[in-house]
């Protein structure tokens, strides 16, 4: 299982490179093929577009080939993908191969993490919150990796780096044995009853949909938030004091960096308090730490702020994926894969607004919508508890029901 573990981590460390690998070499990219920035962005939203459809998708892939062979896909086609902006190519091209290297991504994390959630006996949080880590440590890296090779002049190397990264993880992927869990990573073969009629598929039952709908609604407004605060802290902070660009970026860094922090240290505050009190914790902390940085009036108490809110944040979305998923058994991947394509949509969504109501109005609606936004986040967790316990509850009376009968 510590070999799963592993493979785990270096496929999220993975896709913190995916995440970011564009966005870091942006500049030379544009002086290279004359384009606009706004032609970047474009070749982003292509990678994300692409993710959003490989996590809708990976459930179905499953199905069809197992999930050992759709890791083993996902991370063939990303490499293939990195090698291809490797070269260079029409920037046509270059628009065209982004959606697939997205779905590559998108794939391997929808699956690795129910695996996570579904199949190991143990640790389950924990490990989530491990691979977490990675994917910070993957896209904290990147951007070194990338400054390096920029001022070696050969920028176009960091997509090789990452396709070479990617093949050497399929291929251990592909080969390495990981016990107990490898039928469960071989395609399922479904057996027909006695009456020789096809079992059903799977559906969510009518106790399931409200936390599933509730959860997808968190993860809209959690992966939202959580996109805003560091793509806007600098320029929120440039509003609120007198500091220089230099260490209004430093925002950033703080809160990178303390949600880094939140995840390594999370998993031994898991073990002591159980991950459902540290969800509530972290839920409503993180709405009183922003609570601060709304009323902060000094540089210090502001960064203070943000520290916390990002120690707070660290460890939300691996909890939650978790407690959520709790009452779904047999439909992790279904669950998984709507969660981060909602979280998706909110990580694209909620920037697009924020960016408008700092343009029209004073930097304070901002701050209070922020605030706001982690209120919501605190009172559908109260929601999610409500429907799990009625889930639970409805489940232990099934139970003592069976067990009366026999």
């Amino acid at each position: 299982m510590k070999k799963f573990v592993w493979i785990a981590s270096l496929i999220y460390c993975l896709n913190g490179f995916g995440h970011i690998i564009i966005g870091t070499v942006l500049e030379p990219m544009v002086d290279s093929y004359g384009i606009h920035y706004k032609d970047g962005g474009q070749l982003i939203m292509n990678q994300f577009l692409g993710f959003l459809g490989g996590v809708m998708i990976a459930p179905l892939i499953v199905n069809r080939i197992g999930r050992r062979m759709t890791i083993f896909l996902a991370l063939l086609i990303f490499a293939l993908s990195q090698f291809v902006f490797s070269v260079l190519p029409n920037w046509n091209v270059m628009l065209a191969i982004a959606p697939f290297g997205g779905a590559g991504i998108g794939i391997a994390e929808t699956i690795v993490a129910s695996l996570i959630i579904g199949h190991l006996k143990e640790k389950k949080a924990t490990t989530l919150v491990i691979v977490e880590i990675f994917f910070g440590v993957g896209a904290l890296a990147i951007p070194v990796i990338s400054a390096f090779l920029i001022m070696t002049g050969v920028w176009n190397f960091s997509f090789t780096f990452v396709a070479v990264f990617a093949s050497f993880i399929m291929l251990l992927w592909l080969f390495l044995s990981f016990g107990e869990l490898d039928p469960i990573l071989k395609r399922q073969t479904k057996a027909l009853p006695e009456d020789g009629n096809k079992t059903e598929r799977k559906r969510y039952s009518k106790r399931q949909l409200p936390i599933i709908a509730t959860g997808a609604l968190f993860f809209f407004m959690y992966v939202g938030t959580e996109m805003v605060l560091p793509n806007y802290l600098p320029t929120i902070m440039s509003k609120t004091t007198n500091l220089d660009a230099s260490t209004l970026a430093l925002s950033i860094t703080v809160f990178w960096a303390a949600m880094t922090l939140g995840r390594i240290s999370m998993t031994g505050i898991i073990d002591r308090i159980g991950y459902s009190k540290l969800f509530i914790i972290c839920c409503v902390g993180q709405f009183f730490t922003l609570l601060m940085f709304a009323y902060s009036t000094t540089v210090m108490f502001s960064f203070i702020s943000i520290f916390l809110t990002g120690l707070l944040m660290g460890g939300v979305f691996s909890i939650g994926l978790l407690i959520i998923n709790e009452t779904s058994k047999g439909l992790e991947e279904w669950t998984t894969s709507i969660l981060m394509a909602m979280g998706g949509l909110g990580g694209a969504f909620l920037p697009r607004i924020v960016g408008e109501l700092i343009d029209r109005y004073p930097i304070s609606v901002t701050l209070w919508s922020l605030v706001l936004c982690t209120f919501i986040l605190a009172c559908l967790m109260a929601v999610i508890f409500y429907f799990r316990k009625k889930a639970m509850d409805f489940k232990g009376l099934q139970s003592i029901k069976a067990s009366n009968v026999v």
